[in-house]
């Protein structure tokens, strides 16, 4: 059995993220042998409305790569606008609105991507009722909002069948981007985390 190796970049995961990836399990490439992968992670703010940038970035990256991820229940509520009884009675800003800001936000930089843990189809035969709105209704506004968000927006979204497929996605996503960047930077990045120099 191989050793473990460590990542070379570190995973940023947003504080409020409530049911946060691990990142476990993973392997590198054939280049690494295939060494299970032990992925560093820092909890830390990556931004709250109006300027979230979603849930998962890289150290060193934050306004470059971000990952907003969704449970099938989150995605429902957002999408759909199901506001809380507090968000009500306060005349706060609802979940819907909170996430078209993050969408616009997640346009204009290089990799934004919205991770789904469903696929549409499972998100709309599981669709529940609400308030006054019929399954058929919610199902109706759900698939043309989504349409209506990736023409305005233009942001990346991955619908996966499972959570642990949408952090597998979630984790090679930023990946790639680290793997994209010129050899020069990465090293940059990883010196100034050897030397505890904030970005």
């Amino acid at each position: 059995m191989t050793e473990p190796i460590a990542n070379p970049f570190v995973v940023l995961i947003d504080t409020a993220e409530g049911q946060p990836f691990t990142f476990q399990g993973l392997k590198a490439d054939a280049d690494r042998n295939y060494s299970p992968l032990v992925v560093p992670r820092i909890s830390t703010s990556l931004g709250r409305y109006p300027n979230s940038l979603g849930d998962y970035s890289v150290e060193g990256l934050y306004g470059r790569v971000h990952v907003e991820r969704k449970s099938m229940e989150d995605a429902w509520s957002t999408i759909l606008g199901w506001e809380t009884e507090y968000e009500g009675s306060r005349g706060l800003v609802g979940h819907r609105a909170r996430f078209e800001s993050e969408l616009e936000n997640l346009a204009n930089i290089e990799a934004g991507v919205v991770v789904v843990e469903a696929t549409i189809d499972q998100c709309l035969d599981l669709m529940p009722a609400r308030g006054k709105k019929t399954v058929d209704e919610n199902r109706k506004i759900f698939f043309r909002s989504l349409i209506s968000f990736q023409q305005r927006f233009r942001v990346n979204w991955a619908w996966l069948s499972s959570r642990r497929a949408a952090e597998v996605y979630t984790f090679r996503w930023m990946e790639r981007f680290w793997e994209k960047l010129p050899a020069k930077e990465r090293k940059a990045i990883i010196k100034a985390r050897e030397e505890q120099i904030p970005f």
